[in-house]
This record gives structure tokens, C-alpha cells and sequence, in this order.
């Protein structure tokens, strides 16, 4: 097995609390996560085995603290705006199966990406398609996209701890190198506000963002 470096840093709860006040206050397609989801499986060339339920999927959006629905994540595409959690962050165990090649196909938005009731599709234009029916035209921060999805990884960080080293490990993690600039740069910022807090804290071996956050 492959040997990985110790992480040194993870993100700071105040940097999650960020990013999903940031992305609850945006219009966003819920089958984005599952965009980004495929097209890691379709650039591993495992385009044809990606599921619905797997664990790489599922460890996205997993979130303890609410009894009946287990995954949690601030994209929304109707409904009135706060800029602070909504209760429609919530969704329910049935969400894998309406993210299914069969269920996917019907949604409005995003049904470009069920080839049939088995397999998924992966049309040549899928950027300018995600970024008219998944983003409406308007693309999204790469920090606050990071700073979400990326809430239960580790970071091996040296000198540098700012927020260009979270879209640095959204890259990273979701296979945006930088011969994708083009791709990368139509879906996403990478705007960095000033903030009031530390995107980073040393890691913690058996600390995990996960748990901390039943209480958004």
C-alpha cells in the first residue's frame, strides 16, 4: 500500500460555517455534488462502475445530527435565501437513489447525465451544460466549494496557511490540474475574502470536522 504523509492541518470549523453560509445564500443545482462526483470517475476512466452509493460520494455529504436525514450540504436551486442553514440542507437517505442513472435522467437540470436506466453519460459539452443548469450561468467559488467538501480531509501545509491552499485541495481532490485551467476557470472563482478567522488548525489524530458540526 502506499505511503502518505502525515496531515498537518485541517480546516477550522469557522472556515465550514463560512462556506456553507456562503453557498446557502447562492442558487445552486443539489446534483452539482454529483457532477463533480462523476467527472473524477470519468477522468479515472471509471465512468462505468460510479455509483450512487458509493462511500466516495456518500463521505461528501454525510453529516451527524439530525434523526432521520444523514446528509447535509448548502446547495439549494429554489426556495427563499438567508445566507445562514436552512433546514432544506438536510436531505433525506433516498438522496443516492434520486442521484441513480435511471431517477438522474428525469430531474430537471442535470438529467444530461443518465445515459439509461444503468449508466451514466458524459456529454463532450458538460462544462457549458453544469454551467447553465447546475450554476444558472454564474460561476461559483472554488473557496467555498473546497472549504465544504474538503471539511474532513487533511492538509500537509508548511509556512503557507491561507485560503488559496483550500482551492489548492479542492484542485486537487476533485482533478482540476492545471491543464484544466480552461475547464476550471468557467465553473469556478477564486476569489479570497478578507475574513475574521484562521482557515487552518494542526490536525488532530482523532479529530473530525464530521462530528463537530450537528449544530449548523
Amino acid at each position: 500500500m502506499p505511503e502518505y504523509p502525515t496531515p498537518t492541518h485541517v480546516l477550522t470549523k469557522d472556515a465550514v460555517r463560512w462556506s456553507i453560509d456562503t453557498l446557502g445564500a447562492l442558487r445552486l443545482h443539489p446534483t452539482f455534488v454529483m457532477y463533480l462526483y462523476l467527472r473524477t470517475q470519468q477522468r479515472a476512466g471509471t465512468l462505468a462502475t460510479a455509483s450512487a452509493k458509493s462511500e466516495e460520494l456518500l463521505a461528501l455529504i454525510t453529516m451527524p445530527g439530525h434523526p432521520t436525514k444523514p446528509y447535509y450540504f448548502p446547495l439549494i436551486d429554489r426556495g427563499k435565501r438567508t445566507g445562514k442553514p436552512l433546514s432544506t440542507f438536510w436531505r433525506a437517505e433516498n438522496i443516492s437513489g434520486s442521484w441513480s442513472p435511471g431517477s438522474i435522467r428525469r430531474l430537471q437540470g442535470g438529467g444530461w447525465l443518465g445515459a439509461d436506466e444503468s449508466a451514466y453519460a458524459w456529454p463532450d459539452n458538460h462544462v457549458d451544460l453544469a454551467l447553465k443548469q447546475m450554476l444558472y450561468g454564474k460561476p461559483v467559488s472554488a473557496l467555498a466549494i473546497g472549504a465544504y467538501f474538503l471539511r474532513n480531509d487533511g492538509f500537509v501545509l508548511a509556512d503557507r496557511l491561507a485560503a488559496e491552499d483550500v482551492i489548492a485541495g479542492f484542485r486537487a481532490k476533485f482533478d482540476y490540474p492545471d491543464d484544466t485551467e480552461g475547464e476550471f476557470s468557467k465553473l469556478f472563482v477564486i476569489d479570497s475574502p478578507e475574513v475574521p478567522f484562521d482557515w487552518f488548525e494542526p490536525a488532530q489524530p482523532t479529530k473530525r470536522l464530521l462530528g463537530e458540526l450537528a449544530d449548523v
